[in-house]
């Protein structure tokens, strides 16, 4: 018998939804037609998760289309707001919604929702999934941090053990859950804690204490690489991005971090 795996890297809003659906108190609203549609099914069906992912779509249809699909937008992001009361909100356009240019970001602005609102610019037909999830993790780091201290990292409590924060673990991932218990393991008999994981079961509010670590771990480049080197500059963080798969590649691993800490 001979078995066949058939796969393909995603648009780049299916890394959105990840990045969206590993996370707490963040709501993904998705300007998207009938059809286009099939979060449910990547995360309830091919993840087994216990709940719906936490995404709204405007879900319009071709008669729609003579009408006013912004209305439509902006009505699915304020009942999103009012049934969901996430902490924090992403809205963005699928490959189909972004041929009519109906701007989510501005429509969501516009309605003025007392928590941050990050739009996200995926050009869904030059890009792929993994820079999806890339590219909307940075935007929701830089978005909740832009207004916090910078280079702070390590400022406080000198005589703590040190701390490091893990990037890039999200929802679709099958390994990433042992990835971070390895990696905790592994740090914990290094001395060093773990801050944040993100942005893995992480909420606004943890993306907010990111600052606080003396350095962060790169689990995932293809998704965390960029963050990573976001926080560098503004909170002045080295960054570990040493893949520990192997024996050798885990001892750079350990040499890395014990040369930081």
């Amino acid at each position: 018998m001979q078995l066949t795996v058939w796969t393909y890297e995603g648009p780049p809003h299916v890394g959105a939804m990840r990045v969206a659906t590993a996370m707490k108190g963040v709501h993904y609203v998705l300007h998207a037609p009938q059809g286009d549609t099939y979060a449910d099914l990547l995360f309830t069906m091919i993840e087994r998760r216990a709940e719906r992912p936490p995404v709204t779509y405007t879900t319009f249809q071709a008669r729609d289309l003579g009408g006013d699909t912004a209305q439509l937008f902006q009505d699915a992001v304020r009942d999103a707001y009012e049934r969901f009361e996430p902490q924090a909100m992403i809205v963005g356009a699928s490959c189909t919604a972004e041929l009519i240019q109906d701007d989510p970001g501005g429509l969501a602005e516009a309605l003025d929702l007392p928590i941050p609102v990050v739009p996200l610019e995926l050009p869904s037909y030059q890009r792929k999934e993994n820079w999806g999830a890339a590219e909307t993790f940075y935007y929701l780091v830089r978005a909740l941090n832009e207004d916090q201290p910078a280079d702070t990292a390590g400022a406080a409590a000198p005589a703590r053990r040190p701390r490091c924060n893990l990037l890039g673990p999200t929802a679709l991932g099958f390994r990433h859950r042992d990835d971070v218990h390895e990696l905790t393991t592994l740090l914990a008999q290094l001395g060093v804690d773990v801050n944040v994981v993100a942005p893995w079961q992480a909420t606004p509010d943890d993306i907010r204490r990111l600052g606080d670590a003396d350095f962060n771990v790169v689990m995932y480049r293809e998704i965390a690489d960029t963050t990573a080197r976001w926080l560098e500059r503004h909170y002045g963080q080295p960054r570990v991005d040493v893949t520990p798969i192997g024996v050798s590649a885990t001892r750079e691993f350990i040499d890395a971090v014990v040369a930081l800490t």
